[in-house]
């Protein structure tokens, strides 16, 4: 190796050294000012970094902007710079992100309960939602799963699909495929083109009801229609169920896919 090359890479990670101890001693005092409520010092340290993507830096800017400290309040922006530093992993980052998130869940729950009691199935199943995900409220499963029925039976195709999940998983209540399929099968007369994809799993998992023929025929019907109103997961299975059946099966399996779609699929396609 010639002395023109090692000088150039000695010169190339003393420079990378250098940059990296200089951007340590920024945080750190960054960090300083931040910690000692020197807002106005721990911006002009902290901003440049979080520029480059250092999450500690995104973190710390994104709570001055979410509380106004040393800056004009500005929630929105403190959310992009906790969604950056959330998107390298970072936990400070992800924990800032979910607090914020929470408080508006939390103004938006004060709505939807109220809205949920006086009987609108949209807000219900909205409750039902956060109930399930824990979204300004404590997770309960079973007060998902209440919401969920309640917005179902008064016809919402979203809340459908959602009680059919709770019924296929188990969520909330005990584990039923005969149910889920109902479920899913109303909300598929509506277009619901995830809960046709989840009748395509219930066959592909041997769950389904209908023991008239192959399970995989059903299955490949069901998701072959999913995968015409978009569903690329869908496609994927649909493919991987053709490659099961027999010739005179794919012919079975095409002919009840174009009835489904007929029925399912036709009044809603764009």
């Amino acid at each position: 190796m010639s002395k023109k090359i090692v000088f150039a890479t000695a010169g190339l990670l003393l420079s990378l050294h250098t940059g990296t101890v200089l951007a340590a001693g920024e945080l750190g005092k960054g960090t300083r000012a931040f910690d000692s409520q020197n807002y106005s010092a721990a911006l002009n340290e902290l901003q440049p970094l979080a520029k480059d993507g250092n999450p500690d830096a995104l973190n710390m800017v994104g709570q001055m902007y979410e509380n106004g400290w040393g800056i004009t309040k500005d929630e929105e922006k403190a959310r992009q710079y906790y969604d950056r530093g959330a998107a390298q992993g970072h936990l400070a980052s992800v924990n800032s992100l979910r607090k914020l998130k929470n408080l508006d869940y939390l103004i938006e729950l004060k709505t939807v309960k109220s809205q949920a009691m006086d009987g609108s199935a949209s807000a219900q199943n909205r409750l039902g939602e956060m109930y399930e995900f824990g979204q300004g409220v404590s997770r309960s499963a079973s007060d998902a799963f209440k919401w969920y029925k309640t917005a179902a039976e008064q016809g919402l195709v979203a809340a459908q699909h959602n009680l059919a999940r709770s019924y296929n998983f188990g969520t909330g209540v005990a584990q039923n495929f005969k149910t889920a399929e109902r479920w899913y099968l109303k909300a598929a007369e509506q277009g619901h083109t995830q809960a046709m994809f989840f009748l395509g799993t219930l066959y592909s998992n041997n769950h389904g009801s209908d023991a008239s023929t192959n399970t995989n025929v059903i299955a490949y019907a069901w998701m072959h229609n999913a995968a015409l109103l978009g569903n690329d997961t869908a496609s994927a299975i649909e493919r991987r169920l053709k490659m099961k059946l027999s010739k005179a099966e794919q012919e079975t399996a095409d002919q009840l896919a174009s009835k489904l779609e007929a029925h399912y699929v036709a009044p809603y396609k764009k």
